[in-house]
């Protein structure tokens, strides 16, 4: 598995090595090349001057005596040679004497060499000669071959050593080193990690030093680390908790405060004696409820009505009496008393009735059952039986009645009315021809 990862430094140093090997064996095989291609030529060309030399001495005696037949033979075994690929032999008129052609390809390369035919000093002809440059370029071929299969050779060879060596010597340390990393990074053990075990005097020995002294500086970072979280952990609970302490307390006195609000809100509209809406809460919801039924052309009944002779209960039987006469009227108003209406006190023994959604005879009917309800309870102070009577006034939002103030007015002069024609009893606005209802107290 580690030759596997470590195989590609290893691949690559053998790849520059081969590479180097190869561009230098090009070079050197390129100047071997030219060097043997110049020789080679220079060779031919000395061969190829010595030969027709030495063929236009042997030409001459045959030229001068005009000894066509020898000429010829001579100029058929010349051009038998293996490398002579044209041979010409001409007169002192430069007249073709002799000629012989070998059958060669189209682009074969030749030289051509030419010497004159002298005979007693005066020159009498001329020979030509082209030379077939087959054998150089076989032996440039040869060169070639010779310099690829050394390249080969040499490069798998060193190839193989650098290989090997570099493996050995400069890849097995490095993988180690990686290895070991790796090691370090997938443990989970808190424990200072096994050093490296190189002693190699290079560079790669150094790295290793260097490496088991920064593993050991971040151990030495990680303890401290671990003891200041440890700390931080401690604090952060001793904190956490002091938080949720807090936090409870202050859950505490959130809810206590918001006990205080409600309590404060009931209050601000709510009558302490009696529990229910004082004339602050009624006046404000008369006011949307009045708007609300004009704009919907809705019907709303306003009831007014107050305890009849209070101050006398109050003056006989004592203002405790006058307050336990209010309680228990209260509680009675609200079992008679619809979600959707308001009953209020309005202060002192007065108390108003805001029904939604109803015509005056109900507005009418509803006084009629407050009094009936009177008959039914009795009222007791200290063993003295008291004796209680309402008068009641009853206005609804009639066409001559367009504002609140109207409305308001008109249950006030039905109530004083109820007074006038002799208490207990419920007068409905407008009350001019209107028979009074009226029910005797027991």
């Amino acid at each position: 598995m580690l030759n596997i990862i470590n195989s590609g430094l290893r691949l690559k140093l053998v790849l520059l090595v081969v590479a180097g090997i190869v561009f230098a064996f090009t070079v050197i095989g390129a100047f071997r090349v030219h060097t043997e291609k110049q020789r080679i030529t220079e060779e031919m060309r000395r061969s190829g001057q010595e030969r027709v030399a030495m063929i236009s001495e042997a030409v001459a005696n045959l030229l001068v005596g005009y000894d066509y037949s020898n000429m010829e033979s001579l100029a058929e075994r010349i051009v038998q040679q293996q490398d002579v690929q044209h041979v010409i032999i001409r007169n002192r008129d430069d007249k073709v004497m002799v000629s012989r052609n070998k059958p060669s390809l189209p682009d074969q390369a030749t030289l051509s060499f030419g010497s004159p035919v002298v005979f007693s000093s005066e020159q009498i002809g001329k020979v030509d000669l082209q030379i077939s440059l087959a054998r150089m370029e076989a032996e440039i071929y040869r060169t070639y071959r010779e310099v690829i299969l050394e390249q080969a050779f040499f490069g798998l060879f060193l190839g193989l050593l650098i290989y090997f060596g570099a493996s050995r010597v400069i890849v097995k340390p490095i993988a180690q080193i990686s290895e070991h990393m790796k090691n370090i990074i997938n443990s989970n053990d808190a424990s200072l990690p096994e050093a490296l075990d190189i002693r190699n005097s290079d560079e790669i020995g150094d790295l290793a030093r260097i490496f088991n002294n920064l593993n050991q500086k971040v151990f030495e970072a990680q303890q401290r680390l671990r003891e200041k979280i440890d700390l931080a952990g401690s604090a952060l609970m001793k904190t956490n908790d002091q938080l949720q302490q807090r936090s409870q307390e202050l859950e505490n006195r959130t809810q206590d405060l918001e006990k205080a609000l409600t309590l404060l809100e009931k209050l601000a509209v709510t009558d302490s004696l009696t529990d229910l809406r004082n004339r602050r809460y009624f006046d404000d919801n008369l006011a949307a409820t009045f708007a609300r039924a004009q704009r919907f052309n809705e019907p709303i009944c306003l009831i007014l009505l107050d305890v009849d002779f209070f101050k006398q209960i109050n003056d006989t039987y004592g203002h405790a009496a006058g307050d336990t006469v209010l309680q228990a009227l209260a509680r009675a108003f609200k079992s008679r008393t619809r979600e959707t209406d308001i009953s209020a006190r309005l202060g002192g023994d007065e108390f108003a009735f805001l029904l939604y959604r109803t015509q005056r005879e109900e507005g009418i009917l509803f006084g009629t059952s407050l009094l009936a309800m009177l008959r039914g309870m009795p009222f007791k102070f200290h063993d003295h039986e008291v004796t209680v009577g309402l008068s009641i006034g009853v206005a609804c939002n009639r066409d001559d009645i367009h504002s609140i103030e109207a409305l308001y007015g008109a249950a006030d002069e039905a109530l004083y009315e109820a007074k006038r024609r002799g208490r207990n009893q419920v007068v409905a606005h407008p009350f001019d021809s209107q028979p009074h209802v009226k029910l005797k107290s027991v």
